[in-house]
């Protein structure tokens, strides 16, 4: 591999990086130079260094392998975590190293998990990049990098099929520079939007803007202690259900739609199984709570439950609830749809919609060839004919999803969580939802999980939020194979 190509275009990402913690800077200045502008400032330089010295002493190739455009992918990523550890390593407080690497690593992956307990009491600069690792990280940083990547060569489409998986490919009908502008055009379009929407509901600008940065990208950083909650308004609380949703869906499904002025997005097949699991579940945990005597009034369970249930599958992790005080009943729903999350071609993590689908549609196949032995069925998956290939790779990736949350779950079990809690807090870290159940819940925080379980739930939210195959591809870089 050519390291020095490989350093290039990481070095492209860091920059990226120093941009937001610059910018972030900014607002550390408009807002009286707060205690956060000088590691800001010094964590943007440090980094910028590091991202501009590859850049100017490596010359900038045509083509690069497809080995090492997973290095690029992959390091990109790590690097991300590791270097958005400075501003909080620098501002010090409760940022110790093992803090700064899991709030980090939460806000990039979009989990949106955190240690603070008092997060009011960041000043606002540092509250900035904080919402701005959940908005790069949404974004992809791989799609800064596939922004400037050479025009030829088939890496630059494999490392596009890494973000956006091949099941959705009967909804995508664009070359990667489309690809690329369709992400882009609707991140930055949804995320005016949401702005524009929570100011009109009476959010101020910056709560707006912290807001929209963190539920565009399916994070879940709040700058409330309380989350959503501490607002207390059903409107804002509509508007970023909305948003959770928008955020979760297919974004050529979103662009086709806009750009044809239809309701494509809501005709798919997979976007309709979507929809109906969040309305099912959230009736159900409504229904639960409410008989449950969990909460007051059928309306107010509704409420409550919405929200909640778009929060999880969304991957956002928003709260107006503490879902600890919930029946086991509604604790295991909410687990199960933190497995399935949003769908492909989205911000979010976890199994995708997409995967459940085409196995749902696998298993009524195979139950219809029982019962009609000489009947030809295929599977399909809205106009397309899902292969073989395409359904054991599916497969696959279900099992080896819930190999690893078991893994990290017995692991997490040394560590004093008791059963439904590393249950919760694996699932949580490998679909990137954030919150957990028990004494990570809700309306808790992780600030008292021992240091070496943060580095490794960190480990676990980079598997989660890089896919599960292209977190393995990295022992390929050991092969000795070209």
């Amino acid at each position: 591999m050519n390291i020095g190509v490989i350093s290039r275009y990481v070095g492209i990402a860091l920059i990226c990086n120093a941009a937001f913690m610059l910018l972030s800077a900014g607002v550390s200045a408009f807002y009286g130079f707060d205690s956060a502008f000088s590691p800001l400032l010094l964590s943007s330089l440090i980094t910028f260094l590091f991202g501009i010295f590859p850049i100017i002493f490596v010359r900038r190739e045509k083509d690069i392998s497809t080995r090492e455009g997973i290095a690029i992918l992959i390091l990109a990523w790590l690097l991300s975590c590791i270097f958005g550890m400075l501003p909080y390593i620098l501002w010090g407080g409760d940022f110790s190293v093992a803090n700064a690497w899991f709030e980090s690593t939460s806000g990039i992956t979009t989990s949106g998990a955190t240690i603070l307990a008092d997060i009011e009491s960041l000043p606002h600069g540092l509250l900035f990049w904080r919402s701005s690792t959940h908005y790069i990280g949404g974004l992809g940083v791989v799609v800064f990098i596939m922004m400037i990547l050479p025009a030829f060569g088939s890496v630059r489409f494999r490392m596009s099929k890494m973000e956006v998986m091949d099941i959705s490919k009967d909804n995508y009908h664009y070359a990667t520079d489309k690809f690329l502008k369709v992400v882009v055009t609707v991140y930055l379009g949804l995320t005016v939007a949401a702005i524009v929407s929570l100011l009109l509901a009476g959010m101020p600008l910056f709560d707006a803007v912290n807001h929209a940065f963190s539920v565009c990208a399916t994070g879940g950083f709040s700058i409330k202690n309380a989350s959503i909650a501490a607002y207390d308004s059903p409107i804002i609380e509509i508007i970023l259900m909305v948003f959770m949703i928008l955020a979760s869906l297919h974004f050529g499904l979103i662009y086709s739609s806009f750009a044809t002025r239809s309701f494509k997005v809501f005709r798919n097949p997979v976007t309709q199984y979507y929809l109906l699991t969040i309305f099912v579940a959230s009736v159900a945990v409504a229904l639960n709570i409410f008989f449950g005597h969990r909460v007051e009034g059928f309306w107010q369970s509704m409420r409550v439950a919405f929200f909640e249930v778009i929060a999880t599958i969304s991957t956002t992790g928003f709260a107006i609830a503490d879902t600890n005080e919930w029946p086991i009943f509604s604790t295991l729903l909410m687990i199960a749809v933190a497995v399935q999350c949003g769908c492909s071609g989205s911000t979010t993590s976890g199994l995708r919609t997409d995967r459940v689908w085409i196995l749902r549609k696998a298993a009524h196949a195979q139950i219809t060839r029982m019962a009609h032995p000489n009947a030809v069925v295929q599977v399909r998956s809205g106009n397309s004919v899902v292969d073989n290939e395409l359904l054991t790779s599916v497969s696959l990736y279900v099992i080896l999803y819930f190999v690893l949350a078991f893994f990290f779950a017995v692991i997490y079990s040394f560590f004093g969580f008791d059963f439904h809690e590393t249950v919760s807090v694996s699932v949580s870290m490998m679909s990137n939802v954030g919150p957990a159940f028990g004494s990570v819940g809700t309306m808790s925080n992780y600030a008292a999980v021992a240091p070496l379980a943060k580095w490794i739930m960190g480990v676990q939210m980079i598997i989660g939020r890089l896919g599960i195959f292209s977190a393995l591809m990295v022992f390929t870089l050991f092969s000795k194979r070209h």
